[in-house]
């Protein structure tokens, strides 16, 4: 049975069931019914029995001579005996030719000579001083009644009946599993061509949402979310590769100028030091997220006084941005206090203000402003890094976390686009979440909200 389909499972256990079912059913209706007719002809002879004695009682000794009593009511034989079993008049059944002798004890079952069951009641009662008895004698009815008939009739046509009954069972089903049948070839499909830009169609004619549907549209969430996995993960490769190919080109080209030019060489190992120095941050970038994507980032977490991290952070960059005519601004609120890693904190705060420095300034290049906040909102410590640069586009705004974009298309500009995603992963490893604010030609300003310590434990 384990390779039949699920249509042929459905309709053999269904018409299994229908088989127990209907057996039952019949046997109940077979034992109730014959309980039923016994019970009737039972009754049919002791009221036959009883209504020849009162008319024999009411006509004395004439009943014998005017011979005017039906001896023959319904199926039941009457017979009237003397004291000493002396057959007086009436008739008695063929089929029984041994009876057992008077006997007023109520009605007493008998087999015939045909193998059947036959009732037997006897009652005594005196005319003229005389002892008077009357006999009646009655085929049991289960086996001869219209009941039994209509039951016998039943039991020929059950067969029939299963079988019409299983194979309508067997269409209903069939019919009813056509969806799956589609969900099945559409993923089939899917599955061959490699196609996950498909989806199974969803528009039904009866316009039903039931579980069929529910199915179907489950399996396209599945799909749509492995085309955007893979989707991603083309993109990632690309630009994988992408990123690697440049310093590697610079490495390779200096390389070879180095092995012809003794005099180039210092310089030549300058440029591949700092080649190698951008390959590296590259891949430690890449391998922090790729620990982030599998939730198995080491963190070193304790309670750290963020403030004091972001003051610290702020004095150290002040010089690099004086060289790109760029003036710090900070306004953080002291003691607000995190549970967190302080490396992972610092590199958070880094990567802000370095986003900053790179794609912050102002268009027309003259002296420009980042303005870094800490205060606390609502249970979560509340960094702000804002700039005065040319700000993002809204449709651009919403991809900025996403590893590798950059909102300048040519890519002109320096950096990895992996320092936003990167601060995205870090955040949410502290149970945080961040969030992109920018107005075209006002500046941008990123926030990253983590929840403060309290006693040591975030909230």
């Amino acid at each position: 049975m384990k390779k039949l389909s699920i249509t042929s499972r459905i309709t053999i256990w269904y018409t299994i069931f229908l088989i127990i079912l209907a057996g039952a059913f019949l046997f109940i209706l077979a034992y109730t019914g014959n309980i039923r007719a016994s019970e009737m002809a039972r009754s049919r002879l002791t009221d036959s029995v009883e209504d020849a004695s009162r008319e024999i009682e009411g006509a004395g000794e004439s009943f014998i001579i005017d011979n005017d009593l039906n001896f023959y009511d319904d199926g039941v034989y009457i017979s009237v005996y003397d004291d000493d079993e002396e057959l007086i008049e009436g008739r008695r059944p063929a089929e029984v030719s041994s009876l057992p002798a008077l006997n007023e004890g109520g009605v007493r079952k008998l087999t015939g000579d045909d193998n059947e069951t036959w009732y037997v009641y006897d009652r005594q009662f005196y005319i003229d001083g005389k002892h008077i008895w009357v006999r009646g004698v009655v085929k049991d009815f289960a086996q001869h009644s219209s009941f039994s008939f209509m039951l016998s009739l039943s039991a020929v046509g059950f067969p029939a009946l299963v079988i019409l009954a299983a194979l309508g069972g067997y269409i209903i089903t069939r019919r009813g599993f056509r969806p799956v049948r589609n969900i099945i070839d559409t993923a089939e499909e899917i599955s061959r061509d490699a196609d996950l830009s498909r989806r199974i169609e969803l528009d039904r004619k009866d316009g039903r949402k039931d579980e069929i549907y529910k199915l179907a549209r489950t399996f396209n969430g599945m799909f749509e979310k492995l085309e955007n996995v893979f989707s991603e993960e083309k993109q990632f490769t690309s630009d994988v590769s992408h990123e690697l190919r440049t310093p590697l080109a610079v490495i390779i080209t200096q390389s070879d100028y180095a092995l012809e030019d003794e005099e180039y060489r210092e310089k030549a190992l300058k440029v591949i030091n700092r080649e190698a120095r951008r390959m590296n941050s590259l891949v430690n970038r890449l391998l922090t997220l790729a620990r982030s994507d599998a939730g198995r980032l080491p963190l070193n977490m304790e309670e750290i006084d963020f403030s004091a991290v972001c003051e610290s952070v702020a004095e150290q960059q002040e010089p690099v941005a004086a060289e790109h005519d760029v003036e710090l601004v900070t306004v953080i609120k002291p003691g607000i206090k995190v549970a967190g890693d302080e490396m992972m904190l610092i590199r958070v705060i880094l990567n802000l203000v370095e986003n900053a420095m790179k794609y912050g300034r102002k268009e027309d290049g003259s002296h420009s402003r980042i303005f870094i906040s800490l205060g606390e909102e609502e249970g979560y410590a509340c960094l702000r890094v804002r700039d005065e640069g040319k700000g993002i586009e809204e449709d651009q705004l919403e991809r900025i976390w996403e590893r590798f974009y950059r909102v300048d298309a040519s890519r002109s500009e320096e950096g990895s686009g992996l320092g936003l995603s990167m601060v995205e992963a870090l955040v949410k490893a502290h149970g945080g979440f961040v969030r992109g604010e920018s107005s075209p030609g006002r500046g941008s300003c990123f926030s990253v909200f983590i929840p403060v310590s309290k006693n040591g434990e975030s909230v």
